[in-house]
């Protein structure tokens, strides 16, 4: 089959979870061997296109374009959206640059199948459908407006929860509407495929979550913990408010019970006045060169996540890595899995720092969930099984 893949943002460099699962299904369409791929991405300040840092196979094997969008927030964009009721998380990801340049890939090739990587790429759906006839998939990475409506629900200042809840309903709105549109909707988690169809979503609903190359990961770290660890981009507000509440109600909590525990902050884009520094045994280290080295050393993975949809990625790589994680229950959505047997759940602080301490006093248990973890991802999360997996069900489900 022909296929275009339509994304947001650049897959390579990997540098997030959203470039991770868009490069997996890239990687598992080249690597049956059976299919021609075409990547046309939006480009933004915050993700550009660096083609320098990608490997000429891969250039060639997608003959990848890149379209640069100013996604940057503007207030006068932002209160035209008022007015209007469109809602400005979408309207953001619309260029009529790429507009026209996708509009030319398609007179010029007949693709058999459109992918729309996220929700973010669906106001380009009319323009596919005008001069295309193939099969249109939406690979819905999360499903977005929920993610909007938990930020709401947690932020404090009034005038900016009600601002928040306002860009949530539009963007459920939005998202409602445009879901049967659609051919099919390839899900990310089993969760959030129950959901679409809680929301009335009238087309097939598939299943692909991120998978990872198992002959690719490093070795499982071994040995006991030392210290908590998160790794996560600052600049995403799930995270921000993640982290403020772990450090302002679970770090004291732990300090109590064990007085030398140590937590690592790792990511991309921290603010400079970050708050955190001045905490006691908080180290920020920033954007690491390898995620795998902490994936891989001696943490506990702390996911605090109070907001979100779709699925952690850093959560699978983790496990992967032979980590032992404690998350929320939000922060593990999308991975069945079983608690205390692959991951440690908790959802109150006292909770939350109860599960630290508990594995940082017993490095048996430690090593032993990292194990069960690790297995548990080479068995439900290999990245060409899942995608071999989906484009039988499409075939059999008569979508392509």
């Amino acid at each position: 089959m022909r296929i275009l893949q339509l994304c947001h943002k650049p897959p390579r460099p990997s540098t997030d979870g959203g470039c991770r699962a868009m490069d997996a299904l890239t990687r598992g369409l080249i690597a049956s061997g059976e299919h021609e791929i075409k990547v046309l991405t939006a480009a933004t300040a915050k993700h550009p296109f660096l083609a320098d840092k990608m490997d000429a196979d891969y250039l060639q094997a997608t003959n990848i374009e890149s379209v640069h969008l100013d996604t940057r927030l503007n207030k006068l964009d932002a209160l035209s959206n008022l007015v209007t009721g469109d809602s400005y998380n979408i309207t953001r990801f619309f260029s009529l640059d790429f507009e026209n340049i996708l509009t030319d890939i398609l007179r010029k090739t007949a693709f058999d199948v459109v992918i729309f990587e996220s929700l973010f790429t669906a106001p380009y759906l009319r323009t596919v459908r005008k001069f295309c006839d193939g099969s249109v998939i939406l690979r819905a990475h999360n499903i977005e407006h929920r993610i909007w409506k938990h930020l709401a629900r947690e932020t404090k200042p009034l005038t900016k929860r009600i601002y928040l809840r306002w860009l949530a309903d539009r963007l459920e709105e939005y998202e409602i509407n445009i879901m049967s549109d659609f051919d099919c909707i390839a899900a990310i988690s089993e969760d959030d495929k129950r959901h679409f169809e809680e929301l009335g979503c009238t087309v097939p609903v598939h299943v692909l979550p991120f998978g990872l190359d198992s002959a690719e990961l490093p070795p499982a770290s071994h040995g006991p913990v030392d210290h908590i660890f998160h790794l996560g981009a600052m600049d995403w507000r799930p995270n921000i408010q993640g982290i403020d509440w772990f450090i302002g109600n679970v770090w004291p909590l732990v300090m109590q019970q064990m007085p030398s525990a140590k937590l690592c902050l790792a990511g991309r884009n921290f603010p400079k006045d970050v708050p955190w520094k001045q905490v006691a045994n908080i180290e920020i280290l920033g954007e690491v060169a390898n995620a795998w080295d902490m994936m891989t050393g001696e943490g506990i993975m702390i996911i605090p996540l109070l907001s979100g949809s779709g699925m952690r990625i850093k959560a699978i790589e983790a496990m992967a890595g032979g980590r032992p994680v404690v998350s929320t229950t939000i922060g593990m959505e999308g991975i069945e899995g079983n608690d205390r047997e692959h991951f440690h759940l908790a959802d109150s602080p006292e909770e939350f720092a109860g599960r630290i301490v508990e594995i940082l006093s017993n490095p048996e248990e430690a090593e032993a969930i990292g194990e069960r973890s690790r297995a548990f991802v080479l068995e439900h999360f290999e990245n060409q099984s899942l995608v071999n997996r989906l484009l039988h069900e499409l075939e059999h489900s008569e979508t392509l």
